[in-house]
């Protein structure tokens, strides 16, 4: 089949994928219903027509946060592409420069920011979770930084993570699949359904993340966004 939109991609995907990885990239948490409700809220965004307007030649090139881009595309933060192709996210990132916009690079990428930024053609933002160690956090805001990232996209909703029943049955274990150089050092052992449990524990499918567990204190947003405004 040859592909000619997104859908199609995403058929041939689920084609040559293990299923475990399948399930993997295109699931969601618990019963699926905020996965199922972005796709609907996303069909609902509709284009305003223009008519009577020159459309002979049709520019897409626009600004995101002061940053310029050939169209308003950009590729979000998604883990270990490596699970997809050996290259990963230095064949993303090689096509996002080519196709003229920006990469936003997860924490749990399969390459280490360094390795994404000495192919990359564009302009590299990276994904950032907040650790319980806030020096351990600032040091990779400085490597990012060092590697000539231009921003941080700090994620806030992860205080917990959700219990992704797919990952459960499939028993998968992202850090058993491909190696995660960047993502922030953890303090308790992997489990099936990102979650994290205690050694010798079994995992509910609910546990907090370690990753991210200062965010479940009530102050952490607040206290969290001033410490980096102030520099890390």
């Amino acid at each position: 089949m040859e592909p000619i939109n997104l859908f199609d991609y995403e058929a041939l995907a689920q084609q040559r994928l293990e299923p475990a990885v399948w399930d993997y990239y295109q699931g969601g948490s618990g019963d699926e219903v905020t996965l199922r409700e972005n796709r609907a809220a996303f069909e609902r965004i509709l284009l305003r027509p223009r008519v009577l307007v020159d459309v002979s030649a049709i520019d897409m090139r626009t600004t995101v946060l002061q940053t310029p881009v050939r169209m308003p595309i950009l590729i979000a933060p998604t883990a270990a592409h490596s699970l997809a192709h050996p290259q990963g996210e230095l064949a993303t990132a090689r096509a996002a420069g080519r196709a003229g916009t920006v990469m936003i690079v997860s924490t749990t990428a399969s390459y280490s920011i360094e390795e994404v930024a000495a192919v990359a053609g564009g302009e590299l933002w990276l994904q950032l979770y907040s650790h319980h160690s806030r020096e351990t956090t600032g040091q990779l805001v400085r490597r990012a930084e060092s590697a000539g990232y231009r921003a941080i996209v700090l994620t806030v909703d992860t205080p917990f993570l959700g219990r992704r029943e797919r990952d459960i049955r499939n028993h998968f274990l992202i850090g058993k699949r491909v190696r995660l150089p960047t993502s922030l050092p953890m303090r308790q052992s992997r489990q099936p359904g990102g979650t994290w449990s205690t050694p010798g524990r079994p995992s509910t499918g609910s546990n907090p993340s370690r990753s991210c567990r200062s965010c479940s204190r009530g102050s952490c947003a607040g206290t969290t966004h001033r410490w980096r405004r102030n520099g890390a």
